[in-house]
């Protein structure tokens, strides 16, 4: 049995999730992994999630296989490995200091879920004023593709770039 926060469309995306990490350490693009860890009771988990971690056997609980990187996914050197709690990468972290101390005024995202973290982390870039923000749409997913798309669309209209990975590795 799968994880219940498990992402239908999330395996097939690995490889080209796996290849855009490649593309931006070969272009020196500082790289930051964001993972969901939570305590084994629950107690940071988001409240209408709160009932899948009774006895401390959460789907996402530090330590255990589903709060690691997908198979195929490695944090190096130099890399960077922000946890969070939350949809958003920004809500609840440092993330913000952490891009603005480096400099980095531009983001590539990648990863899932479309219509949650990759949306909510989006649109908090948006509003934190990132100069440009990519969303790679074949190294994202979501549950359904058409769910993917619609997610795409509206982050698109923000002024969101939503291109390939081919078209952004060119």
């Amino acid at each position: 049995m799968g994880s219940p926060v498990l992402v239908a469309g999330g395996e097939a995306v690995v490889p080209a999730v796996a290849e855009a990490v490649a593309v931006a350490r070969e272009r020196g693009i500082f790289v930051v992994w964001v993972v969901r860890e939570h305590d084994p009771s629950g107690r940071d988990v988001e409240l209408f999630r709160r009932h899948l971690y009774s006895g401390g056997k959460g789907p996402t609980v530090k330590g255990l296989k589903g709060a690691e990187l997908a198979d195929g996914l490695f944090i190096k050197e130099g890399d960077y490995k922000l946890v969070k709690t939350r949809f958003s990468a920004f809500f609840a972290t440092h993330l913000d200091s952490v891009l603005k101390t480096q400099g980095i005024k531009n983001l590539v995202i990648v990863g899932v879920q479309t219509p949650n973290c990759i949306r909510q982390t989006v649109y908090d870039a948006v509003e934190l004023d990132y100069e440009k923000v990519i969303v790679l749409i074949d190294a994202t997913a979501a549950a359904r593709p058409d769910i993917h798309l619609a997610n795409i669309r509206d982050m698109k209209t923000i002024g969101v770039e939503t291109t390939t990975l081919e078209e952004w590795r060119r």
